[in-house]
Formats: structure tokens, C-alpha cells, sequence
């Protein structure tokens, strides 16, 4: 007796019940299916998110996760501000020499073109920044898959911020009545620096290059044209002097690097309202090493660099260090919670179309008495009537997770680019891994499991009862 034979019949006998079945376990299995996926996804760009970040020096205002938010995952608003001599500490001085530095790269935040963040740099961001190593062991830099890069390097940076602190310098002429006249708002401090944006920003400055992202959800290519926009959507300031042509497009990284525009720093610190130089009381010396920066990308050769940055700073006023890696970490466990409470209730959907199988199975038992009896009547062993039910439980559970899987990577194909625009995750939809194998198989044996109740009913069925004359 070929019992899988008798089971398939069996199913397509009671066609729109196994259907019904089917579909209660496909949906259970599928939305199993989308959490792992997610979740994996999710991990895996928070992850690639910190290559290349060994450590961010930022603002002693806010919190390392704050930091690390803003200028790795581009996400939220720059906490203060960081005076410019920790910057050139980073670069090329004590610090440096001390810790062994690849790169220590500034930022300047604040402002927007089209929702996507604006980040004043150098152009070390294209020629020095690593995304890690290759198999050959060479960095992975930054490439462009249309155009070419801007150029500002640190050079041109450090003399932009001693001729700003000089023009500072000049137009306060040292005088208090002189700060006086650029205090608007009445705390002794200039609310911007005098004379600040008297000269047009030079056009060698207005160049921007978007990442891969960016350009693809606003249609930039090469020649298109960004104006900066600064502020909330209750007030915002449009930066018309700063309207730059894109020069450059990023080749796609899976990281938030896609998501942002970057212009040369001196850029945006010379545009309208922007105060590219921090004085703390209007009788201060103006030097170069009070220009305002938002954060600073740091890398170093030595793997301990990080920690002894971070005792370095954790005495000092003017910066705090944070661990990229450390803080995306915990907001992964963090995440990992609530990830972990949805997986509960996606299992007891799983559970709840179990409990379908074994109802439904259960319920056709009576319909199936007379049936079971001739079979016992032409040989059949109970064990073997308890085997086709099981079969049929086990097959509607297979069919019903594997469609679920299936429809899963569906849904992730199709809702792909919605996914990626609301949570900036980009769904590999056509991965399939190995735990979805185990989903199938355990969702199959858990409904084999359910259908052991109604086997074992049909199983006792008594042959003599049942094969008398029906009415």
C-alpha cells in the first residue's frame, strides 16, 4: 500500500480544505520568514555602516549614540560643535604622531538639500577614507560611478581658516564696540562673525557629490544643480549663494554613505548665517583653531588608538570620542528586544496554523470513517491510517511553509524600493539562507506533530461499525 499515493488523494478529494489549511500555514510561515529577513538585513547595513569608523570625535554635548547617529548613519541633527585644533591634534599633530593616524577627516552638518544631509569635508574623504580591506589586502576607498571628486585637501582647509580667523580678526579691529555692532541678540557674543560673507563663495567651491542613493531617488547625474537648505520645516533658510553643480556621483556602498551630499567644508562654512568662527567672549584672540567643525572620522593603524583616544578626551573640555562599532552594538541589542518579541508572536501565528491543520483534519475524520474502515476491511494496519494523516498534516505544513518563504522573497522584490526609501535598508530579496530551510522543516514536522491527534482518531476506528448499510 503506497501511502503517500492514498495522502495526495486524500488532499485533493477535500481540495478547498487543504487550500484553506495551506494558506493559514503559508501565512504564518511567510511572516516568520520577512522578520528573519529584516532583521538580517538590518543588522547587516548597521554593521557595514561602521567600516572605516574607528572612532568619531565630536561635540562634548550629546551622547556617544547621538554622535555616532549623526555622522555615520546620517541620521538626526549635529550636537555642538568642535573647535578646529582637535581637528589638526588629529591630523598631523601630537596626537597624530602619538596614535599613528590614517586619517582624521572633518565634517561640518546642519544642513539639507531634499531631505538628504549636506557634509562639508575635505576631499580626503575620497582619497583617504577605507571601507576596510579588499582580499589583496588594499583599502577599500570611496569610488565614483559617474563623474569625478572635487578638490580641497587639508592644505587648502587650514589656510581657508587662517584667512577666515584674519578677516574675523580685522573687521572686529580688537574693539569691543566692533562686536558690539554684529550683537543682535544682546549676550555680548556676535551671533556672526563681521564681514563673514561679504565675498560671493568662489565657484571652485560650489561643487557637490552625491551618493548613490541620493541620486538615484532625486535624479541627479553630473551637471545637475543642489541648493542648500538650513533649518526645520517650521523655518527654513534657503542658501541661494551656495547653489552648486554636482561634479560627481558615488558608486553604491549599501551604507549611509548613499544618502548623503558632500561639498568642500569651505563651502559650508561660508555660507549665509553659517558662523565658521566660534569665539567664546567678542575680546577673544581670533586664531584658526576657533573655526566650528561638527565631527571628526578617525582612524589609526594601531587597534588601540580608539581607546587611548578616549581616555585622552575623557579629561578634556573640548570633544568626547565615541565607538562606532560599540554604540551601533547596543542599539542592535537594543533592537534586538523588541526583535526578539515579534519573533514570539510570529511563532504563534506558526502555532495557531498548526492548530488549523490539526482541526481540520480532526473535523474530517467523521466524514472519513466509512472510508477508513474499508481500508482496514482490505488490509490496511492502524499504523498505516495513522501514517496517511500524518502525511497529509506533514504535506499541507511543507506546501504551506514553503509558499510562505516563496511569497516572502515576493513581497521583498516588490516592496524593495519602499522598504529602502522608509528605513533606508535595502532587501536583498534574493538571498535564501539556510535558516529558511530549517523553517520549512520544523514548521513541517510541527505540522506532522498536529496531525497526530486526528491520526490517532482515525486510527481506532471500528471496521465493523462502520461498514453496515448506510441510511
Amino acid at each position: 500500500m503506497n501511502l503517500w499515493s492514498i495522502a495526495r488523494r486524500n488532499l485533493r478529494i477535500r481540495v478547498l480544505s487543504s487550500g484553506l489549511t495551506t494558506v493559514s500555514v503559508a501565512l504564518g510561515a511567510g511572516l516568520v520568514a520577512a522578520l528573519w529577513l529584516m532583521i538580517a538585513e538590518t543588522e547587516q547595513r548597521y554593521r557595514q555602516s561602521y567600516a572605516g569608523y574607528q572612532a568619531v570625535i565630536g561635540p562634548k554635548e550629546g551622547s556617544p549614540l547621538a554622535l555616532v547617529l549623526n555622522t555615520v548613519m546620517n541620521r538626526g541633527y549635529a550636537q555642538g560643535i568642535v573647535p578646529m585644533k582637535v581637528y589638526r591634534e588629529l591630523h598631523d599633530g601630537r596626537l597624530a604622531k602619538r596614535l599613528g593616524v590614517n586619517y582624521a577627516i572633518p565634517q561640518a552638518r546642519g544642513d539639507f538639500y531634499e531631505g538628504f544631509p549636506l557634509v562639508g569635508t575635505t576631499d580626503e574623504w575620497f582619497t583617504k577614507f577605507s571601507r576596510g580591506k579588499d582580499e589583496a589586502g588594499a583599502p577599500v576607498r570611496l569610488a565614483l560611478a559617474e563623474g569625478e571628486a572635487w578638490a580641497f585637501d587639508h592644505d587648502a582647509f587650514v589656510r581657508f581658516a587662517e584667512d577666515k580667523a584674519r578677516e574675523v580678526e580685522a573687521s572686529l579691529g580688537g574693539e569691543p564696540e566692533a562686536a558690539e555692532d554684529h550683537d543682535h541678540d544682546g549676550d555680548g557674543v556676535p551671533d556672526h562673525a563681521p564681514g563673514e560673507h561679504a565675498e560671493p563663495i568662489p565657484a571652485e567651491w560650489r561643487k557637490a557629490v552625491v551618493g548613490a542613493e541620493v541620486a538615484r531617488r532625486l535624479g541627479l547625474s553630473v551637471g545637475g544643480v543642489i541648493v542648500p537648505v538650513h533649518g526645520t520645516e517650521d523655518f527654513e533658510h534657503l542658501h541661494d549663494e551656495a547653489a552648486s553643480e554636482v561634479v560627481g556621483v558615488l558608486a553604491a556602498t549599501g551604507t549611509p554613505i548613499d544618502s548623503a551630499i558632500y561639498v568642500p567644508i569651505s563651502m559650508f562654512l561660508s555660507m549665509d548665517k553659517h558662523e565658521a568662527i566660534h569665539l567664546s567672549s567678542p575680546f577673544d584672540d581670533v586664531t584658526a583653531d576657533d573655526i566650528r567643525i561638527s565631527a571628526i572620522v578617525f582612524d589609526a593603524k594601531n587597534h588601540l588608538a580608539a581607546s587611548h583616544l578616549r581616555t585622552e578626551f575623557q579629561n578634556r573640555s573640548d570633544a568626547q570620542v565615541a565607538w562606532p562599532h560599540v554604540e551601533i552594538a547596543d542599539l542592535l541589542r537594543l533592537v534586538g528586544n523588541a526583535a526578539d518579541v515579534l519573533r514570539i508572536f510570529a511563532w504563534l501565528v506558526v502555532a495557531v496554523a498548526a492548530m488549523g491543520v490539526c482541526v481540520a483534519l480532526y473535523n474530517t475524520m467523521n466524514e472519513r470513517r466509512r472510508e477508513i474502515a474499508i481500508m482496514r476491511a482490505l488490509g490496511a494496519r492502524r499504523g498505516q491510517i495513522l501514517g496517511i494523516v500524518v502525511l497529509e498534516a506533514s504535506a499541507v505544513s511543507a506546501l504551506g511553509a514553503t509558499l510562505g518563504v516563496a511569497f516572502c522573497h515576493v513581497c521583498a522584490f516588490s516592496f524593495r524600493t519602499i522598504v529602502l526609501e522608509r528605513t533606508s535598508v535595502a532587501l536583498d530579496w534574493a538571498a535564501f539562507t539556510w535558516d529558511e530551510a530549517w523553517l520549512i522543516v520544523g514548521v513541517t514536522v510541527v505540522g506532522g506533530l498536529a496531525g497526530v491527534l486526528p491520526a490517532i482518531k482515525g486510527s481506532t476506528v471500528e471496521v465493523a461499525d462502520h461498514l453496515g448499510p448506510t441510511t
